[in-house]
């Protein structure tokens, strides 16, 4: 809701303070969101074409994970998949070759919007986001020992895999529907909405990017509860929803 609706596609409004909040959750798992931006844009501007960084047109593992390390083996992607933690360990390895002066900041020309947010920046800064997972251990470790490590590796491993879904079951034609002709790949997937906050109604997402509501036809859509609840506190306003959603074809 955090980096998607609200950072990506702007489809509400709401306070800095919230959207500090709201940042500060998806750094949790998700890495800088400046870079997570640059990368969902390029997406919607590029999918499921080579450019696309995370298209399925080269299989669903490498949709899933194996973008990610460059791999198109399906044993590494399902390695990664497995790891739980693999994703801080590649956010680790982006930030080092950052150091390096071997990953320029190229991500930032999609955020141009962004870059000027003190906070945003700061996430972007290499060593930052390791860091913040490095706490998680360490806050974890403290309140609960191997068990309390357990668990965030559990939470880490869950939301990841949920999160890549998105790229691999939603963009994949042996699940879901298609209800609306946007010209790529994109699927509804209803079984895992609630389990994504209701990411999954991807194909209503690509029709309308810029909507708050990811199934503008009905359906289970957690993120767009939590927006309507946020907007009835005044504590967002300005949700952008479709004029008139119409499916155009079924598949």
């Amino acid at each position: 809701m955090g980096y998607h609706r609200l950072l990506t596609h702007k489809s509400f409004k709401t306070s800095a303070v919230v959207q500090a909040i709201l940042v500060f959750f998806g750094a949790l798992h998700s890495g800088s969101p400046l870079f997570w931006v640059g990368l969902h844009r390029l997406h919607h501007t590029k999918s499921d074409s080579d450019e696309d960084p995370h298209s399925p047109i080269h299989g669903f593992w490498w949709a899933h994970t194996g973008w990610l390390v460059g791999s198109r083996s399906t044993l590494v992607a399902m390695a990664l998949a497995l790891s739980g933690f693999g994703q801080q360990a590649i956010i680790l390895r982006h930030d080092i070759l950052r150091i390096l002066g071997r990953n320029p900041p190229t991500w930032l020309q999609a955020c141009a919007d962004l870059k000027k947010d003190p906070l945003l920046r700061f996430l972007d800064i290499p060593g930052v986001m390791p860091a913040v997972f490095a706490m998680q251990v360490a806050v974890s470790f403290w309140l609960g020992g191997t068990t309390g490590l357990f668990l965030l590796w559990t939470v880490h491993f869950a939301v990841t895999n949920l999160s890549w879904a998105v790229n691999s079951v939603c963009h994949s034609k042996r699940f879901g529907t298609t209800r609306y002709d946007t010209g790529e790949g994109s699927r509804d997937v209803a079984f895992l909405a609630l389990l994504t906050a209701g990411e999954s109604y991807h194909n209503g997402h690509h029709r309308y990017p810029r909507s708050a509501r990811h199934a503008p036809e009905g359906g289970i859509d957690p993120s767009w509860w939590l927006i309507q609840t946020l907007v009835a506190l005044r504590l967002a306003w300005d949700p952008k929803l479709p004029r008139a959603p119409r499916a155009t074809s079924k598949g």
